[in-house]
């Protein structure tokens, strides 16, 4: 019943621009049922309510007339076929609009716009490229649409350097890219990073934080370089810029960070960096690295003491189980069976939980995607805080 409804009101506005398009007509020429509407209303209407949606359609968009008030109707039909996936359908119909020598440069133009997307939607990127850049090309009122639809395009086939030149014409026309733009750079200078030209890489990654200087993915990635390069005061330089650009991305650099501040002989100086991020981002992965810091200088108990001090304050899952682990190293005999039953628990609900979640669509996983897979968002998704996560 509601697609018959929804077929009705199609039908409804397909008739309208049919009965604008032939009023000249009509003034002239009798209609036998006297009503004032043609043969093809009643067949149309018989189709319909025999839920003959599709033939309905056809018959309509064949008689219906192409001029300044069905146009749109045209292209309405044609976007309705391509929602449904019908592409070829979506196609034909824009096909034929194009090959009419009677549209305007607009129109003309509308219609290009319209057949490019049924050719992404169809996986056919190499037409749809070529018309999306006629359009962006001509200069029309389709221009900034066409250019946004062929960053879709190079996006799909990782064509970062002409995504960034696209996102560079759309930030010209007033777009605010420069989040998108800034992970384009990200993205070719981890291509020329895998080829081991770090000189080119470090330029890449330069023009990310000139285009947005609170990137944290290409602050990680110098220091991912430099570390590679065997520079680790650069790659700490690089790692501490995180804490002002998105301290929660903070425990994502501490791996790299213990490793270079080791490879510096600057444990001391991790320390109290740790510290200073407490006080930003009181995140669960600082304090255990914090306490396994302690550990190592002052003992197990200390380093015990700092970590239950702060589960008192925040309570937290991976605190939890680092602290049963911790206790687990002085317990024995029952006691230390209890402890790792405990511990099974919290490294099964540690293993089982997401570790980043989209702020835009709330997808979530354990892997860190900088481009959302869900919504397609850069730069979305963040890792996860509170009980079970930091």
């Amino acid at each position: 019943m509601v697609d018959l409804f929804v077929g009705i009101l199609l039908f409804a506005a397909i008739v309208i621009g049919w009965l604008l398009g032939k009023a000249e007509r009509r003034k002239t020429v009798a209609v036998e049922t006297g009503s004032g509407v043609g043969k093809e209303y009643y067949d149309g209407l018989n189709l319909l309510l025999n839920e003959k949606q599709d033939e309905a359609v056809d018959l309509l968009l064949k008689t219906l007339d192409v001029n300044g008030d069905t146009f749109e109707t045209h292209i309405v039909m044609g976007s309705l076929y391509r929602r449904r996936g019908e592409v070829d359908r979506s196609i034909r119909i824009h096909q034929d609009l194009l090959a009419r020598s009677d549209l305007s440069k607009a129109q003309h133009a509308a219609v290009k716009l319209e057949l490019a997307r049924d050719y992404l939607n169809a996986g056919v990127l190499d037409r749809s490229e070529r018309l999306l850049k006629e359009i962006a090309e001509e200069g029309s009122l389709q221009q900034i649409r066409a250019l946004e639809y062929l960053l879709r395009i190079y996006e799909q086939e990782r064509e970062w350097g002409s995504c960034i030149d696209v996102a560079e014409k759309l930030m010209a026309k007033g777009k605010l890219l420069q989040v998108q733009l800034a992970h384009y750079h990200c993205e070719l200078a981890e291509q020329i990073l895998k080829l081991g030209d770090y000189v080119q890489a470090r330029r890449e990654l330069k023009k990310a934080l000139a285009a947005d200087r609170y990137c944290v993915r290409a602050s990680m990635l110098q220091a991912q370089l430099e570390t590679e390069a065997e520079n680790p005061k650069e790659a700490v330089k690089s790692l501490r810029r995180v804490l002002e650009q998105d301290p929660t991305f903070v425990p994502d650099t501490l791996p790299l960070l213990h490793q270079n501040y080791e490879n510096l002989g600057q444990m001391n100086e991790l320390s109290k960096y740790l510290f200073e991020c407490l006080e930003k981002s009181p995140a669960i992965s600082i304090v255990i690295e914090l306490s396994r810091l302690v550990t190592q200088l002052e003992g197990e108990q200390a380093g015990a003491f700092v970590l239950s001090e702060y589960l008192k304050k925040r309570p937290s899952v991976k605190g939890l189980d680092r602290l049963i682990e911790l206790q687990m190293n002085r317990a024995g005999g029952e006691e230390r069976e209890n402890l790792a039953i405990l511990q099974a628990f919290t490294q099964k609900l540690i293993r089982d939980k997401p570790i980043y979640r989209c702020t835009g669509c709330g997808f979530d996983g354990k892997t860190l995607h900088w481009k959302c897979p869900t919504c397609k968002t850069w730069g979305s998704v963040r890792p996860i805080q509170g009980l079970e996560g930091e």
